[in-house]
């Protein structure tokens, strides 16, 4: 303010944040204009899971963790314990019968309850029988041969099948 001519030394104002521990510090300020921004540690990666809109800086021990697409959905046949990011592929979990050759086999079933039935030995899932040539309703591999005739001296009353053998 004293002085009356000027000798060159004169600086200009240069205006910006002039503290070295925020954001935005401009080495060449001389005069801080109150724009000085704090950090803000995050993940500054917009295509990350974790991405902090409000974040400035990455450093200081925060890492960007990749989207992991799938099913997200702890209930879902499908779960994937990795993904944190559901992209709609969830199935739901459809119990039933899954062994296609039980009797009541279920191709809507992705996981088995137990439920499975099977026919019984020599048998179809409707009770006929698999194997009966004679068409008596007795399955050929449970025929009892014998003599069926009662009026025969040798009559067999357990057999199911006449082998020629009775005696009159």
């Amino acid at each position: 303010s004293n002085a009356c001519s000027d000798d060159g030394s004169c600086i200009p104002f240069e205006y910006g944040c002039t503290d070295p521990t925020a954001f935005n510090y401009d080495s060449t300020a001389n005069t801080n204009d109150g724009s000085c921004v704090p950090y803000v540690y995050g993940c500054t990666d917009p295509t990350a899971f974790n991405y902090d809109s409000t974040a400035n800086a990455d450093f200081g021990g925060v890492l960007c963790v990749l989207v992991l697409e799938g099913c997200t959905d702890p209930e879902a046949f499908n779960y994937d314990e990795e993904a944190n990011t559901n992209d709609g592929s969830c199935i739901a979990v459809l119990e039933g019968c899954m062994d296609l050759d039980s009797c009541n086999y279920d191709e809507g079933a992705n996981t088995s309850d137990g439920s499975c039935t099977y026919a019984e030995d020599y048998y179809d899932c409707d009770g006929n029988c698999l194997n009966d040539a004679d068409g008596d309703l007795i399955c050929d591999e449970l025929e009892i041969l014998g003599c069926t005739d009662s009026e025969a001296f040798n009559y067999d009353s357990g057999a199911t099948d006449n082998d020629g053998s009775c005696i009159e």
